[in-house]
């Protein structure tokens, strides 16, 4: 595996089990969109990716980051 799909790896799962916690616990929007935020810098960073598509807050910023590493061919071979 590539220090790449690693961080990828790590990254999906970080982020499924945020959307969890946010979703059990129901996290008020601002924590939940400002570490979408953070995750998403921290992540593109590493992997040297572009910025993602503007307009998702929240939850949905990290829907999307998700639905972005699960397309990502090396994260998907590697899903649990």
């Amino acid at each position: 595996m590539t220090a790449n799909a690693s961080i990828r790896s790590a990254f999906h799962e970080l982020t499924m089990t945020l959307l969890g916690l946010f979703e059990v616990y129901d996290a008020k929007p601002e924590l939940v969109e400002h570490a979408a935020e953070e995750i998403e810098s921290i992540l593109r960073r590493h992997i040297g990716a572009p910025p993602g598509p503007p307009g998702a807050k929240g939850k949905l910023a990290l829907e999307r980051l998700l639905d972005e590493l699960e397309a990502a061919p090396e994260t998907a071979a590697n899903a649990h």
